[in-house]
């Protein structure tokens, strides 16, 4: 079993023998096999199921009917810190381990909320490895709720640079959108844009849900950015903003350590995607 990184990151492949013999030299996504005949084997029934029924689990979508749109309603905010433990993250010398990095603004993001007034329920609150789906647990045992999910982003070209905001259910689209706005802020940030996605611990989401790139690791400049307290503190700020303005209106929102928000900048045309949550390193590849 192995896993892939970048926008397949949350996707698990098959490499076992019995699909090889079936389906000659291909990888199979799990959300695929459960369009396979699956060829009866002896002595690989039990195998079958196994992995059918992991596959039913691992591929499940919240459903229209199951979704809950608290966009307007929501007095908690589960925030969730990406990678954690084992799970570096996307690790580059011109910035901290992801793992690292993400914890500090979610933190920071926390208390910023607190002081508005919104309860805070935080996934991990330590180095500590939390599995996808026990992030999702958490999420949607939240009642009246919002997530937000905070990671940093990785490339193979380094010349990559810029925010990017993820979501899945239509009732997260807005959201989205208010916390890319207001990260585009912050002097000479790229806008990526705002894109739908299928990363488990949003598409498996009951209450609105976003996963926030703040940034590339990998590109010099934004990993050096990355290294400094004030400018995570500063992306934590801006994400607050949003949050604070989708539940209560524009110029609401007022920074504890640094004074009133600033007028917005103008934004770029949006970049093409990048490559999903940072990449993870071989040897930690669990999501």
């Amino acid at each position: 079993m192995a896993f892939k990184s970048g926008h397949g990151k949350n996707k698990r492949f098959l490499r076992n023998r019995w699909i090889e013999f079936a389906v000659p030299r291909r990888k199979i996504c799990l959300s695929q096999m459960i369009r396979l005949s699956v060829v009866h084997m002896p002595g690989y029934s039990y195998i079958g199921f196994l992995l059918v029924a992991l596959a039913l689990a691992s591929c499940q979508t919240v459903s229209k009917e199951q979704r809950k749109n608290t966009s307007r309603t929501f007095n908690t905010v589960v925030v969730d810190a990406g990678h954690g433990g084992k799970d570096s993250g996307a690790y580059r010398r011109s910035g901290p381990p992801e793992k690292i990095a993400t914890l500090d603004v979610a933190t920071r993001l926390s208390q910023k909320l607190r002081e508005s007034q919104f309860k805070v329920v935080m996934t991990r609150t330590n180095d500590t490895f939390i599995p996808l789906d026990t992030r999702v647990d958490i999420e949607n045992a939240t009642p009246k709720s919002v997530f937000v999910s905070i990671h940093f982003n990785d490339s193979r070209r380094r010349g990559i640079k810029g925010f990017e905001t993820y979501y899945h259910s239509p009732y997260a689209a807005e959201l989205a959108q208010r916390v890319q706005d207001k990260l585009c802020t912050i002097s000479g940030s790229v806008n990526r844009g705002v894109h739908t996605a299928n990363f488990r611990v949003i598409r498996k989401a009951t209450y609105p849900a976003i996963l926030v790139e703040c940034g590339y690791l990998s590109n010099r400049a934004e990993g050096y950015e990355a290294r400094s307290k004030e400018y995570r503190d500063r992306l934590a700020d801006k994400i607050a903003e949003a949050i604070v303005e989708e539940r209560f209106g524009a110029g609401v929102y007022r920074a504890a350590s640094t004074g009133s928000v600033g007028s917005p900048a103008p934004n770029p045309s949006p970049a093409p995607p990048g490559e999903g949550p940072g990449s993870v390193p071989q040897s930690s590849r669990n999501n």
